[in-house]
């Protein structure tokens, strides 16, 4: 087995789409327009229109793209609590600078820089995506 990429299913499509745009100063790839697209990070992020499906499977125009199977789950999936329970993890080398930088984006709350020291010094903070996902950006200086 191998690991091949971590994704984030959203509701608000382009608005988290865009805000990774921005946060990581990176082009998403987009492999089904308005459904999927991965951001090359060191590993791959992927975001997921979870709408995109929830319209084909309503429209019924589902055949050849979606099994009975795949409707059934997903539509019981509807009531499973999601997001939160996971945090993305950023380095940067200049902390600082970097929580300067997303400040003035004003793409969502962005925390106040921290400091933890139990194995190393680890300096940190946190921003939030329109989801309300973590992503947490160090590094071992200020």
């Amino acid at each position: 087995m191998e690991f091949c990429s971590t994704y984030i299913e959203t509701n608000k499509f382009d608005e988290v789409f865009e805000f990774y745009e921005k946060l990581t100063q990176k082009k998403g790839t987009v492999y089904t327009k308005n459904r999927w697209v991965e951001f090359e990070l060191g590993n791959k992020l992927s975001i997921y229109n979870r709408k995109f499906d929830e319209s084909l499977i309503d429209s019924g125009d589902t055949e050849d793209r979606l099994d009975e199977n795949y409707k059934n789950n997903f539509l019981s999936d509807k009531e499973i609590g999601r997001n939160n329970s996971i945090v993305l993890n950023f380095f940067t080398p200049n902390l600082t600078e970097e929580h300067d930088r997303i400040k003035k984006l004003r793409i969502g709350r962005v925390s106040e820089i921290m400091f933890v020291n139990f194995t190393a010094p680890y300096y940190f903070f946190n921003v939030y995506d329109p989801d309300g996902n973590t992503i947490e950006i160090y590094s071992d200086t200020k």
